[in-house]
């Protein structure tokens, strides 16, 4: 873990505002991809994207815009 000042980058984050540390947490998932690290994934989630790309692929119209996504969300 690295430390600066005696206090360690996670506990300076943890003390980060919540959208902060969301603002980070996508940073850091960002730099990830850039890298190309080779992200893991367990078999389950493999089993569920192919099921997902295979219904999209069925019904490739059956989608709505991210705009759209939060609309529905926020009403809830």
């Amino acid at each position: 873990m690295v430390h600066t000042g005696g206090v360690s980058v996670t506990e300076q984050a943890l003390r980060l505002a919540p959208s902060e540390r969301l603002d980070l947490i996508g940073a850091l998932w960002d730099s990830l991809v850039d890298e190309g690290a080779d992200l893991p994934i367990s078999d389950e989630q493999r089993t569920e994207l192919r099921r997902r790309l295979l219904d999209h692929r069925a019904n490739p119209d059956a989608v709505m815009s991210w705009d759209e996504a939060k609309r529905r969300l926020t009403r809830r």
